[in-house]
């Protein structure tokens, strides 16, 4: 892999590191720019890569976290990029979403609210694959639909980004039953159990590398 776009990459971030850190203070107009340039930047080397910036906890650095917008084919691009990534001050550099500890009980895109209870699935292993049914009661017709985007924003938030990708063989939409749990269906907050006790050993690569 030719590696002088995501050094050419990694220099633009360090070179503006003050004014990706002003998003910890404030919305600038500038640092939106700058991360308007550092996603062109990114479409360069692979035009699935995506990042997210955000605070980090402590309220005084942010995190970069890098993904591929569901394309396992840019899986080893992300890590690679992220595995390049100089050490950078109050920046924390992240490939993929990973699992967080206090779930939302929402997520709001636009003007749809997905409620986290509105949500059941049926989690199925077939030889060493994964299949995850999701259910829904208004099922959007539409795969871009928000409430999809919602619903794929509770996965990263539940199982992990990498896991998602890498260890559920498919998402299957479906529309819910009138009474779900007597069809055996489970609310899913519960996903996270059974989704480890279902999974196959192997080391979750690439959720923290740096």
């Amino acid at each position: 892999m030719n590696d002088s776009p995501i050094q050419n990459f990694w220099q633009l971030v360090t070179d503006n590191a003050d004014q990706l850190l002003s998003l910890v203070n404030e919305e600038s107009v500038l640092a939106q720019e700058l991360l308007e340039e550092v996603q062109d930047q990114l479409s360069y080397i692979d035009p699935h890569l995506t990042v997210f910036c955000a605070r980090d906890e402590a309220g005084t650095g942010i995190e970069l976290v890098f993904g591929c917008d569901g394309y396992n084919q840019s899986i080893d691009t992300v890590l690679f990029l992220v595995a390049a990534a100089p050490q950078l001050s109050q920046i924390k550099v992240m490939a993929f979403n990973p699992r967080v500890e206090h779930i939302p009980e929402a997520i709001e895109i636009g003007d749809a609210v997905l409620e986290l209870d509105e949500l059941f699935f049926g989690l199925r292993n077939i030889g060493e694959e994964l299949h995850l049914d999701l259910y829904l009661e208004e099922l959007p017709i539409l795969e871009d639909a928000p409430q999809t985007d919602a619903a794929l924003m509770f996965l990263d938030a539940i199982v992990g980004e990498y896991d998602l990708m890498t260890r559920i063989h498919s998402v299957n939409w479906l529309d819910l039953p009138e009474d779900p749990l007597d069809h055996g269906l489970k609310p899913l907050i519960e996903l996270r159990k059974q989704f480890d006790l279902l999974r196959s050993k192997r080391p979750a690569l690439g959720e923290a590398l740096h």
